[in-house]
């Protein structure tokens, strides 16, 4: 196992390192320090520290949502977080709030507040009528994404087809925002919720075989799952206010780190990050191939695809293939 991280981690910087050169015209490595690598600096470089995070982050959500719900579809989208903050960017659109606030677009602020918004009301849905367990989370979270839905079919019909457009493109997902600091704002949220999951690995994979029986072994179960949906869905509102929802990577990430690392949860999600952050910053460097620029959630949602077909054609069961 140690052995597989010792050749995994390089592997995967040297990388992410490499997909930064992908773009629609060659830069020489080196003239990086000179002036022709300028835009390398101030474009590349940091869309391709953002890209790595977000896969990272969107990964370890989705092992840890996979592990709490005894689900392997599981992704840090399941729980309707992705959709409000869809439509509160689409009414953003609607309204034309294109500026700032504090160095940060009005519509990422938007986004943000959206998936705090459909957070608490997923929280205060399950709490309604329910000890606010994993069904009731799941029920709650599967009501607010539909609820959200509907609103954004309702600013499709009410914008024009200028803004419509515009909204398609956003939720597509796009890390093309140009802006250094997306990365330190993703990553200073990616931090904790990673020690979070760390430090509570023993509890991932107790919870896994059942919550009364991770109860009986001195987890607190409760305290756990709330804990993890609330820094899981912070971390979501900040990619999602940042990049806009790009879909698959939460799935495919923790289903690779299991053919590699098997089911044990701390090596999971330690494997997951390092294959999150590598698949989407490849995923990006592929959609900059073209001069016209492909959002990157058109990349990741068919790759995604494809592996979902991958797994129902080799798996007898796909929900007993991750059972232990």
């Amino acid at each position: 196992m140690g052995r597989r991280f010792l050749w995994l981690t390089p592997a995967v910087l040297l990388l992410i390192a490499a997909t930064a050169f992908l773009g629609p015209y060659w830069i020489d490595p080196r003239k990086l320090l000179e002036e022709p690598g300028e835009a390398f600096w101030r474009y590349r470089a940091p869309r391709t520290g953002l890209a790595a995070v977000v896969g990272a982050g969107l990964a370890l959500g989705g092992l840890v949502f996979q592990q709490l719900f005894r689900n392997p579809l599981a992704t840090p989208y399941t729980l309707g977080i992705a959709s409000g903050a869809s439509l509160a960017a689409a009414v953003g659109f609607l309204l034309g709030w294109r500026g700032e606030w504090l160095g940060i677009p009005w519509l990422t602020q938007l986004a943000f507040v959206g998936a705090l918004a459909a957070m608490a009301l997923v929280y205060g849905l399950a709490r309604m009528r329910g000890s606010g367990s994993i069904a009731h989370l799941l029920l709650a979270g599967v009501c607010v994404a539909y609820l959200s839905s509907g609103g954004l079919v309702l600013v499709y019909y009410i914008a024009d087809p200028t803004v419509t457009t515009d909204i398609i493109w956003w939720l597509m997902g796009t890390l093309a925002i140009h802006r250094p600091r997306a990365v330190l704002e993703v990553a200073y949220v990616l931090a904790p919720v990673l020690l979070f999951a760390i430090y509570h690995h023993r509890a991932l994979d107790l919870m896994t075989l059942g919550d009364d029986w991770a109860a009986t072994r001195g987890v607190a179960v409760a305290r756990v799952t709330w804990g993890s949906y609330v820094l899981i869905g912070l971390l979501t509102a900040v990619i999602v206010g940042n990049c806009g929802p790009i879909g698959f990577v939460g799935l495919m990430a923790p289903h690779m780190a299991r053919a590699l690392f098997g089911a044990r949860a701390l090596p999971l999600i330690l494997g997951s990050v390092l294959l999150g952050a590598a698949f989407l910053a490849v995923c990006d460097g592929l959609a900059r191939l073209d001069t016209r620029e492909l959002p990157v959630g058109v990349i990741t949602n068919i790759l995604g695809a494809v592996f979902f077909l991958y797994l129902l054609a080799t798996r007898e069961s796909l929900f007993a293939a991750d059972q232990r």
